[in-house]
């Protein structure tokens, strides 16, 4: 049976694989019930990961892990359950969204911070990439009078040990995968104007989740100090992309969705 374009879709941005099924509710957790009030029903969550593969009992395990690790929690409605972040588990989500969701770069600039080599290894507290016990990457000029301190213009190509420290292979190359996988479904979403809003709702689940994956192990620095073959600005472009042209479906419209489902 040939496959149908959201199948062809999910395909893609799972590069053909289940994806950690605690990570990936993470993801659907963050996407469609951040707000405080905000409860997604055992229904809803069984159709969103078996669109995927999931298995029942794969979920249920992940469940256990995350009401265990304190992500959320969940209460009886009548025969079933519903889920929900717990206020930590909110407030990871809510600190992880700006830079998963954002359409630009992290940051513009980026310095280069030295510290006195004969002195103590100064406090690792500096937001930035540390690329010696005495150096640092950083989006804000160091406050240290006895720094040395110089801004990184866009056009520095910094030599390979230091972008290393900034991104690793794994997580280049990660972005280049998605990139592509990216550019891949762009005119085939195009092309399929019919979608459902839970396909619709799944599709935002897996293109946050498979950017989450990528930016959340990175620093916020500006793409022109990460390796040449970062392709992390066009998985952004691509992902803040697709967002806007699928606006996210209320949980409520999604609920629904799932009761109308015939059953089998």
């Amino acid at each position: 049976m040939r496959a149908t374009p959201f199948q062809t879709v999910v395909k893609h941005l799972t590069m053909g694989q289940t994806p950690r099924v605690w990570s990936f509710l993470i993801s659907v957790f963050g996407e469609l019930a951040q707000d405080r009030d905000a409860r997604i029903s055992g229904p809803l969550l069984r159709h969103i990961t078996g669109q995927i593969g999931i298995k029942p009992d794969a979920m249920r395990v992940a469940i256990h892990r995350l009401r265990k690790d304190g992500w959320i929690d969940s209460e009886r409605q009548g025969r079933t359950s519903t889920y929900f972040l717990t206020e930590w588990g909110r407030a990871q989500s809510a600190s992880a969204s700006p830079r998963i969701y954002a359409a630009e770069q992290a940051a513009e600039a980026a310095w280069f911070g030295m510290f006195n080599p004969g002195q103590p290894a100064p406090g690792k507290d500096l937001d930035g990439v540390w690329v010696t016990s005495h150096a640092v990457i950083t989006s804000a000029m160091p406050d240290d009078p006895q720094a040395f301190a110089t801004c990184i213009p866009v056009d520095t190509a910094l030599p390979q040990w230091m972008t290393a420290k900034i991104c690793d292979e794994t997580t280049v190359e990660l972005s280049g995968t998605f990139a592509s996988a990216l550019a891949t479904i762009r005119p085939q979403l195009t092309n399929s104007p019919d979608l459902t809003i839970l396909e619709i709702a799944e599709i935002r689940v897996l293109l946050v989740h498979g950017w989450r994956r990528i930016v959340l192990k990175t620093p916020a620095l500006p793409d022109h100090v990460f390796p040449d073959d970062w392709q992390g600005a066009a998985c952004r472009a691509g992902v803040a992309g697709l967002l806007a042209q699928y606006p996210k479906v209320e949980l409520e419209e999604l609920e629904a969705a799932v009761i109308s489902i015939p059953t089998p």
